[in-house]
């Protein structure tokens, strides 16, 4: 298939090498020195060369969350770039929905408040498309959806990328691991906005009580209230997901399926440019610690869906987010959710977004050559 990038990880019989820390409860040693034991074992850190500029990607957390990955966790991984000759620092990109990291300051302020400066983190923290999410380079793909992506600046003149992911529950993606890290955290508005522009959401009637919250939240003032329910301007809806992100009541969803399985596929094609953009010189690290159902970009941040499994390391992207699925859906529910009839279902992330096939996106993630489904984990 044209556009299909090479693969070059580590494999044992044609199985990707996905590491494993995991929560223990008679270590002696902290998680976070295992995270380093681990990088140090995986022998991946060793592809960054001395001086290679290292944009350690990773999600400050929107304010009023607390799920996010904690600095300490981060100050390890730049620590450990430094060891092996890197010159690292901690980027994210602005975000797509009007919040309070639309722009760089605010998002800078955010990212502060959440805990991540230069001294907490022992690196620069840098918003990677600029003020107002504009700088951007374009990089010629050949995929389905796209002949051209937007890379945030500061991501495309990196030299090397470790994309640190909090893994949890999504309502577009049904989760949101390391391709969507990569490949929505590493576009530009621009590239966000053609990643969810043809996504739209739904209301189900009856669910709405018309509490102006979803309207409180969209910038782009495609949400107006009806005699019984909100309704949409489809015209002027750029598919960010914000509302079905901070509607409590269950009342706004997305379309299925079309929608969002061509956002699944469009967040791979992203992830497949930025991986031959960069040489293959990208390792991820997923998080499986305070698993909630909705992603980092909500204001708020709800029980966990389980309790917590540790850290997964890997070159390869679809290996370490399907190893990461597998691993939560084969551990028991958390206290507060096993209460609730609908989510005895073993898939834990199809029980909370029944409409959205989360597989897609590793199906066709293997499909354009960006990863591999069959892996093997190796403990650490």
């Amino acid at each position: 298939m044209q556009g299909k990038v090479i693969m070059k990880n580590k494999s044992v019989n044609n199985k990707s090498i996905v590491y494993f820390t995991e929560i223990k409860k008679d270590s002696n040693k902290s998680l976070i020195e295992r995270l380093a034991i681990m990088i140090d074992r995986s022998k991946l850190f060793k592809n960054i060369k001395s001086h290679d500029r290292v944009a350690i990607k990773t999600h400050f957390g929107e304010r009023g969350g607390h799920a996010y990955i904690r600095t300490p966790f981060i100050g390890k991984i730049v620590s450990k770039v430094k060891e092996y000759g890197g010159i690292p620092f901690v980027t994210d990109a602005n975000t797509l929905y009007s919040h309070k990291r639309h722009n760089a300051i605010d998002h800078l302020e955010t990212a502060a408040i959440n805990g991540f400066t230069p001294e907490t983190v022992g690196a620069p923290i840098i918003i990677a498309d600029g003020l107002i999410g504009k700088d951007h380079e374009v990089f010629k793909i050949n995929g389905n959806h796209f002949k051209e992506i937007y890379i945030a600046s500061t991501i495309f003149h990196s030299d090397f990328i470790i994309v640190a992911t909090h893994f949890t529950g999504h309502p577009l993606g049904g989760f949101g691991g390391s391709i969507k890290n990569l490949a929505m955290g590493c576009a530009s508005i621009k590239g966000k906005f053609l990643q969810h522009s043809e996504y739209l959401p739904k209301v189900k009637e009856g669910l709405c009580n018309l509490c102006g919250v979803c309207i409180e939240n969209c910038g782009y003032n495609a949400i107006k209230k009806g005699k019984n329910s909100i309704y949409f301007i489809a015209e002027n809806c750029v598919g960010c997901g914000e509302c079905v992100s901070v509607c409590k009541y269950g009342a706004i969803s997305p379309k299925y399926p079309n929608e969002g399985k061509k956002l699944q596929e469009k967040m791979v094609e992203y992830t497949m440019g930025i991986k031959k953009q960069k040489k293959e010189k990208i390792i991820y690290i997923n998080f499986l610690i305070d698993i909630s159902p909705g992603c980092d970009c909500c204001s708020f941040s709800n029980a966990p869906i389980v309790h917590d499994l540790g850290v997964l390391l890997s070159d390869d992207p679809v290996a370490v987010d399907k190893a990461s699925v597998d691993l939560i859906n084969d551990a028991p529910y958390s206290p507060l959710w096993s209460t609730v009839d609908k989510f005895n279902d073993q898939d834990k992330f199809r029980a909370i977004y029944q409409d959205i096939d989360w597989n897609w996106q590793l199906n066709y993630g293997q499909q354009m050559g960006i990863g591999n489904k069959e892996y093997k984990i190796v403990k650490v």
